[in-house]
């Protein structure tokens, strides 16, 4: 049973679908108002634009909700979304005790790595510093590491955020709850080769058991689990708790606070002329809404759209990733990525192939594959030369950058906490 965005307790912190032939007309002649209108100065003050607005709230945008959509089964609680927090950061998560899921999802680069591809067990350092792992078989991860943002407001086949969206850029899986634990038991990212992977997670368990501050926090965030476990460590600590608890923290990082959200909420002044050029091409000549909609600016499906591959390439296809098409779908095409802070989470797409949102946008206004085994012929319907000029482009990277939101007052979910129960060093 799904809970509405902004139901029930929660940190708040106070603050359809494609466009029709209508919308596009329409967002035609506003962009090239707003061009004629602002000739491209940056620092002349904002005047109202109500017809930019009402144009993008019809094309499918909307205002990020400042609170997850949140399973029954995983209410707010402050005390499990802690646990979640320093399980997070905690390397007592790994095989080799020295990776913890923030050393491919590191605070300082949005939740990412700043890496064309994550390097987990058998590597040194972070961030674009870190080491390749080894020896085999440890290797980097085939994809780029996706931020951790907004996934509590994922949708699935559509921009409608739900409690099971759509995880990983293949759409392997769904939900939080569903994935959270998958890391643990893969070789190349948590579980190294310290032990085998049918019993990765609960050799963790097992850890955890014997660290009293995790056992008591277990029994603050799972009062009912303790009740019944009765100080048994193995009933309260448990494949169930530990998923629930990771998936509890994970589902906060909300960040509805960016430009872009005043904006569509009624700040005039919120975006000023140069990102409302951008967001004029956005809904309009760059059709970008198409695919790129809805709150965390995703419709959640998958779509052929022929960038690059490099790398090892996935298990079943070295050298090769087929995106869906590894799980019976459309070969080569992957989830639309989110956009939310995306001018902070270079490089960009499956494997990483473009390293500024200025090579991702000159790779989108070409329109065509750059993938040896995708025609033409193969690229989704969207995919096309939109001949955009240069003004036009970086009128577009100024708006992506406006949809950042700065986390001026987050709070310390959106930071490592000081310490974590193992006395480990925390990955930060």
């Amino acid at each position: 049973m799904n809970q509405a965005p902004g139901e029930g307790a929660g940190p708040a912190r106070g603050r359809g679908r494609a466009a029709v032939a209508t919308l596009r007309w329409m967002g035609l002649l506003l962009g090239a108002a707003v061009l004629h209108g602002c000739g491209g100065d940056s620092g002349t003050t904002p005047q109202p634009e109500p017809d930019l607005r009402a144009l993008a709230l019809q094309a499918g945008l909307a205002p990020l909700p400042s609170e997850p959509v949140r399973p029954q089964e995983n209410p707010y609680d402050p005390a499990r979304t802690e646990l979640g927090h320093l399980l997070f950061f905690d390397p007592i998560m790994s095989g080799p005790r020295d990776v913890a899921c923030s050393t491919c999802h590191l605070p300082r680069f949005a939740f990412a790595d700043g890496r064309q591809f994550p390097s987990g067990a058998g590597a040194t350092g972070l961030g674009p510093e870190r080491t390749l792992p080894g020896p085999p078989p440890l290797r980097e991860m085939p994809r780029n590491s996706p931020p951790m943002f907004n996934i509590g407001l994922y949708g699935r086949g559509s921009p409608t955020p739900t409690t099971n969206g759509t995880m990983f850029w293949s759409g392997s899986a769904f939900g939080l709850e569903d994935q959270v634990l998958n890391p643990i038991a893969a070789d190349n990212e948590l579980r190294g080769t310290t032990y085998a992977k049918p019993v990765a997670v609960d050799s963790v368990l097992a850890r955890l058991r014997t660290i009293p501050e995790y056992v008591a926090r277990f029994e603050a965030a799972f009062p009912d689990v303790a009740a019944v476990a009765q100080g048994d460590p193995g009933v309260l600590v448990s494949h169930t708790t530990l998923r629930l608890a990771l998936a509890a923290y994970i589902r906060e990082l909300v960040t509805p606070d960016a430009p872009l959200d005043r904006f569509l909420r009624g700040d005039d002044q919120a975006l000023d002329n140069r990102e409302r050029e951008g967001l004029a091409l956005f809904v309009g000549k760059a059709g970008c809404v198409n695919c790129h909609t809805g709150p965390v600016l995703s419709d959640f499906t998958m779509h052929v759209i022929g960038g690059g591959q490099a790398g090892l390439g996935r298990d079943t296809t070295p050298g090769d990733d087929l995106g869906w098409g590894e799980h019976g779908g459309t070969p080569y095409s992957f989830r639309t990525a989110p956009l939310r802070q995306v001018a902070l989470t270079a490089p960009y797409l499956h494997a990483g192939t473009e390293a500024t949102l200025a090579e991702l946008l000159d790779f989108k206004n070409r329109g065509v594959s750059e993938h040896p085994n995708v025609t033409s012929a193969q690229l989704s319907p969207m995919v096309r030369p939109l001949g955009l000029t240069p003004a036009e482009l970086e009128a577009l990277e100024t708006f992506l950058g406006a949809l950042t939101d700065p986390l001026e007052d987050a709070g310390p979910l959106f930071d490592a906490p000081a310490s974590v129960p193992s006395g480990l060093e925390i990955p930060r």
